[in-house]
């Protein structure tokens, strides 16, 4: 039976209302959405660990949260339990809803952005795989001999590029054949 999250439509709506923001405010509604769900899906009896739910650490692209030094013990006894008292993890599925929200904002910024996805198209990108020339879709003598080449000076004074290479490698064939 899935856990049901109290306020999980909220941060959805929340999360519907994003278009064109910074990281910064993007953490910071990933901040306020996550420390509010977790406040309000945290089990009270005294209510000191609903309070001291917090931000640890907080950059442009990354985000801490966590309990004070103070509430990790009982933390640590209501989601792995103890000998007297059943475990209840109700973090898991808080943080898997801020995922699945996370997920969905970012692929509905890549579907709009990326060139795979724009004016309606899905089906064709050019890339190294697929164009033509660089495939080798020919056979080419020179590419089963190699392209190797020296470069020299003639005579002339200009640089000249020739095929040694793959010469030699068939000469080399041809001589030492048992």
């Amino acid at each position: 039976m899935p856990v049901k999250v109290i306020g999980a439509k909220e941060v959805a709506a929340e999360f519907q209302k994003i278009s064109n923001i910074s990281y910064a405010d993007f953490i910071n509604v990933i901040s306020q959405t996550s420390l509010s769900l977790l406040r309000n899906n945290t089990p009270v009896d005294t209510g000191e660990l609903q309070r001291s739910w917090r931000e640890l650490y907080k950059s442009d692209r990354t985000l801490g949260i966590g309990v004070d030094p103070s509430q990790l013990i009982k933390l640590r006894s209501i989601v792995f339990g103890t000998r007297y008292t059943k475990p209840n993890d109700f973090i898991t599925p808080v943080v898997n809803v801020i995922f699945d929200n996370i997920k969905l904002i970012l692929n509905n910024h890549i579907q709009s952005s990326h060139q795979y996805f724009s004016r309606g198209r899905t089906t064709h990108v050019a890339t190294p795989s697929n164009i033509v020339g660089l495939t080798g879709t020919k056979f080419v003598k020179t590419r089963q001999t190699g392209r190797g080449g020296k470069v020299y000076s003639p005579r002339t004074g200009r640089k000249s590029l020739t095929k040694t290479a793959g010469k030699l490698r068939r000469k080399t064939r041809q001589t030492f054949k048992p």
